[in-house]
């Protein structure tokens, strides 16, 4: 089936082309103007990716990717005039799938799409809201997925950012076994961005102090060393 993507931007000029370019690539292309109407165009259509500027006219787009992303892993690549990385880093931790700067190269953006789709796919990514009752459950944490929250033992939420949930989501769902710095990489970040160990070792640090075991015992999440990282706790998926 062609893949069917929206395009979210209120510069006409940039929409004409983007339209006109990937519908050449063998794409279904609808292009909106604001928040608004990509809220209209989600209740009458499926879309299998959408591209969203940063820079919309009425709800800012890292806030559109917040709260997409709270009912629904429709994969997202951000469009912004801005270049800078902190930008970059807010939007990926907010959950988007990807983030290409204006201007950019056609071939380029047409490569991302293409990535962004294949990893969605491998993933078995539901651009549906997840059934309420998922959730992971572990040393007396709640992990519900559907709406990317963490509650303690004492069902008080936990703040996490986007990043620390995708990164707890992942090593609860290896728990007992070690996952490479590699493959937290990529789960985290994707391809989008360059970063480095160091960054990682803050997410998990971080993490870290949010998940303290009720018992005052070791960290849950236990580093090996020249391996990667694996949370102590059994799991148990619902």
């Amino acid at each position: 089936m062609t893949e069917r993507i929206l395009v979210v931007d209120d510069d006409r000029q940039m929409t004409g082309f983007l339209d006109r370019f990937l519908t050449k690539q063998g794409f279904d292309v609808h292009c909106v103007g604001s928040a608004t109407r990509m809220g209209l165009a989600m209740e009458h259509a499926e879309y299998d990716l959408v591209l969203l500027d940063v820079g919309l006219p009425d709800i800012d787009g890292f806030e559109v990717t917040r709260e997409l992303r709270r009912s629904s892993r429709l994969p997202i690549i951000l469009l912004t005039a801005r270049e800078d990385v902190f930008d970059k880093i807010i939007g990926l931790e907010l959950g988007a799938d990807d983030y290409v700067s204006k201007p950019f190269e056609p071939r380029e953006l047409l490569a991302r799409v293409r990535s962004v789709l294949r990893r969605s796919k491998t993933m078995g990514a539901s651009h549906e809201a997840l059934p309420e009752a998922h959730t992971l459950r572990f040393m007396g944490f709640v992990l519900d997925l559907p709406r990317r929250q963490l509650a303690d033992p004492d069902a008080r939420e936990v703040a996490l950012t986007g990043m620390e949930f995708n990164l707890l989501k992942v090593l609860a769902e290896n728990a007992g076994s070690v996952v490479s710095r590699d493959k937290i990489m990529q789960t985290i970040y994707g391809h989008a961005i360059s970063v480095t160990d160091r960054a990682i070792d803050a997410h998990v640090a971080r993490l870290r102090k949010k998940i303290l075991p009720p018992d005052g015992g070791d960290s849950l999440i236990r580093t090996v060393h020249g391996a990667g990282y694996s949370l102590a706790a059994q799991v148990c998926a619902e």
